[in-house]
């Protein structure tokens, strides 16, 4: 009697196909990684160009923009001091609602134009466009226009006399050197504070340090 083939056992060329399928698939996954590795890297060096560019235009807007001074008012009743941040309050952050026509989008971004009052900057007027004059204009002495941002505002059909709207200008937050948060929000809240700010052209603004009863302490640099 002849022998029957055993039919639980692969023939070769089932056990080629697999292997071949093996190898396949292995070629593909070693594809991906490599890809996958050469994606890390591409996000990677994305990200270290964003953070060096980032460094580099808050130094040029430090060194070449427009320095004003501002003092800075109490914030109260909140905590000033957040573990490595001091927030800071200024009265060029309250905005007459008459200044800006229609109504306003928390966010919205505006110009605000400061001019100097004795030792002080004061918000004359507010636009939804830069394009108010030349930039050498805006940025004059007596003068300068700061990028801001809407907080709260109330509805452009509010009569309600001295009704204004709050911004915020990027400066809000001063990184302080260890040890001396309690120290400068104690000063912060008996008013002997002064805000040293850089303004570009496109109305940016940049903290650059604050004098703390007659002691200046620089910004941190970003990283």
């Amino acid at each position: 009697m002849n022998a029957q083939p055993n039919r639980t056992q692969p023939t070769q060329a089932a056990v080629d196909t697999s292997a071949a399928l093996n190898t396949f698939a292995n070629r593909i996954a070693k594809r991906l990684a490599n890809w996958r590795t050469a994606l890390i890297a591409v996000v990677a060096l994305a990200q270290a160009g964003v953070l060096i560019f980032m460094v580099a235009d808050r130094e040029a807007l430090l060194s070449s923009g427009q320095k004003i001074d501002l003092h800075v008012r109490p914030v109260d009743p909140r905590d000033l001091f957040r573990g490595d941040y001091v927030t800071l309050g200024y009265d060029i952050s309250t905005i007459p609602r008459s200044f800006i026509s229609g109504d306003l989008g928390r966010s919205e971004k505006i110009y605000v134009r400061l001019v100097r009052d004795g030792d002080e900057w004061k918000p004359v007027a507010a636009s939804r466009t830069l394009q108010q004059a030349d930039a050498r204009t805006l940025q004059s002495a007596d003068g300068v226009t700061l990028a801001a941002y809407v907080q709260y505002a109330a509805n452009a059909q509010t009569t309600a006399p001295n009704t204004t709207f709050r911004v915020r200008y990027g400066i809000e937050k001063f990184f302080v050197p260890e040890g001396r948060g309690r120290a400068i929000e104690k000063e912060v809240r008996t008013k002997s504070v002064i805000a040293h700010v850089a303004v570009g052209e496109d109305g940016t603004a940049a903290l650059s340090g604050l004098s703390v009863a007659g002691t200046r302490y620089e910004m941190p640099p970003l990283f």
